[in-house]
């Protein structure tokens, strides 16, 4: 019974966490990262906003510590939009 209240009271948590995500950016940049199997990088990365707006794209963060499993190349620009109160990742890529 003891098991059971402990892995209730973990998915309650990680669902919050889930949730709440998708109120701020760098949330968004974070949850990207786990869903694309990177939890490690979803903590230890540095994100910054770099204080530009791309009408097309939406807000740039520069994140470094985060590389694409397949191709092993950095990616560190996120751009983020934000629809209502909740924030997306509408691209990711390298750096020219």
């Amino acid at each position: 019974m003891r098991k059971r209240h402990v892995f209730i009271a973990a998915a309650i948590v990680v669902i919050l966490l889930w949730m709440v995500s998708f109120f701020s950016p760098e949330g968004a940049i974070r949850r990207y990262m786990v869903l694309h199997l990177h939890p490690i990088s979803a903590f230890t990365s540095k994100m910054t906003d770099m204080g530009r707006y791309d009408l097309q794209y939406g807000h740039l963060y520069d994140v470094s510590g985060y590389s694409a499993r397949t191709t092993r190349d950095a990616l560190s620009v996120f751009y983020v939009k934000k629809k209502g109160p909740f924030w997306y990742v509408s691209s990711v890529g390298s750096a020219p």
